[in-house]
C-alpha cells in the first residue's frame, strides 16, 4: 500500500512538471545564442563557436559556447564563455538560483557570491593555478559561465562586460 502511494505521488510530481514544461516558452535556438559570443576580441583568437539543444522530460535547454586563446591559437591562456537558455524550466532556475551573498579569501584564492549588474553571481579564482570561473544567472533564464585559465582574476569580469546582456534578454525564440 505504501509503495502505491509513493508511486502515485511520484507520478503526480512528474505530470505536474510536464504540464509546467508544456506551458513554458521555448528557449532561444542555439544558432541565435552564438552571435552573442564575440568573433573578435583584442589580444585573443577565437575558436569556432559551438551550440547544442538538449531535451528531456518536456524541457529544452540550449547552449552556445566559444573558447578564446590569448595571443595565438593553441595558447594555454584561455577564456571560455558559455550561454545557456533554460527558459521555462523551473528545475533549471531552482538549481541556479543563488543563495545569500558571501565572500571567502585565502592564500589559495577566493570565492564570492554577490550581485553583478543586479544579477546573482558566483566567482571563484585559484591563485596557484591562475584558473577562475564566473557564473551569472540572468533573468531566471540565462546562465552565463566564463572560465579563465592562466589569466589574472580581473579577466573574468572584463569578459562579462564584453557580452551584450540587454540585447540577449530581448531576443525571442522565434
Amino acid at each position: 500500500m505504501k509503495r502505491q502511494s509513493w508511486l502515485a505521488a511520484a507520478a503526480a510530481v512528474l505530470l505536474g512538471a510536464l504540464a509546467i514544461a508544456q506551458e513554458a516558452g521555448e528557449p532561444i535556438p542555439f544558432a541565435k545564442l552564438i552571435p552573442f559570443l564575440p568573433d573578435k576580441v583584442d589580444g585573443f583568437v577565437a575558436d569556432k563557436a559551438e551550440g547544442s539543444t538538449t531535451a528531456a522530460m518536456g524541457f529544452k535547454v540550449t547552449t552556445g559556447s566559444r573558447t578564446y586563446h590569448q595571443g595565438e591559437k593553441g595558447s594555454d591562456k584561455t577564456v571560455s564563455v558559455r550561454i545557456t537558455d533554460g527558459t521555462g524550466n523551473q528545475f533549471f532556475g531552482a538549481a541556479h538560483a543563488m543563495g545569500p551573498e558571501f565572500s571567502h579569501q585565502s592564500t589559495d584564492g577566493y570565492e564570492k557570491r554577490f550581485q553583478l549588474d543586479a544579477y546573482p553571481a558566483l566567482e571563484k579564482y585559484d591563485n596557484h593555478g591562475k584558473t577562475g570561473s564566473l557564473t551569472v544567472f540572468v533573468s531566471d533564464r540565462f546562465l552565463i559561465e566564463i572560465e579563465s585559465n592562466g589569466l589574472d582574476s580581473k579577466a573574468l569580469q572584463e569578459w562579462w562586460k564584453k557580452l551584450d546582456i540587454e540585447k540577449l534578454k530581448a531576443t525571442k525564440a522565434s
